[in-house]
């Protein structure tokens, strides 16, 4: 007895031909993370959160487990050539980024997909990035008033791009782009 994948070829190329379109956008974003760390690092996650998109758009639109994490796996791969410098970036929005996307609907078993849910996800997301990469910027040294604000504008900026992804992914769903995988 053979065992259908839930991953189908239609499923996959689905899946890249959403990478393609925001590998592009997260290598727009890989360029303007200096210019932005540089001049206006409390809004860093506004440009961060942009690499939300491909785990987001792919699981409106499928429905389906492990589309968020593939998606984001063949974006990076879209994104590295236009911007080969920030692979471990890439790397880390993958493991990150779709690990938590991934997770956050395993939790719902798959069956969760309303708006609220999926910005819930998206603020724990941007909690988390805000916690990790501000870090990184040096939140730390913007006095507590300031870091809370970076942190919010983490958050902020996950349940903007998840909503974007949302209803990228819906107009797809229904353009009837999705229709033969329910």
């Amino acid at each position: 007895m053979t065992t259908r994948s839930p991953l189908s070829t239609r499923i996959l190329l689905i899946c890249a031909a959403i990478a393609v379109g925001t590998g592009i956008i997260s290598a727009f974003a890989g360029y303007l993370t200096i210019p932005v760390v540089a001049s206006m690092p409390i809004l860093y996650g506004l440009v961060l959160s942009m690499h939300l998109l491909p785990g987001i758009v792919a699981q409106e639109m499928l429905r389906a487990p492990w589309v968020a994490l593939i998606t984001h796996l063949l974006a990076a791969l879209v994104a590295l050539p236009l911007s080969p410098q920030w692979f471990l970036s890439y790397l880390g929005a993958v493991v990150i980024m779709g690990g938590v996307q991934e997770g956050w609907t395993a939790i719902g078993r798959y069956r969760k997909w309303t708006t609220k849910y999926m910005l819930t996800g998206g603020a724990i997301l941007g909690l988390l990035l805000g916690l990790t990469a501000g870090l990184g910027i040096g939140i730390n040294k913007f006095g507590v008033p300031l870091a809370l604000l970076s942190v919010g504008v983490y958050v902020a900026g996950a349940m903007l791009w998840t909503y974007v992804g949302i209803l990228i992914g819906r107009s797809m769903r229904k353009a009837g782009l999705a229709r033969t995988l329910s």
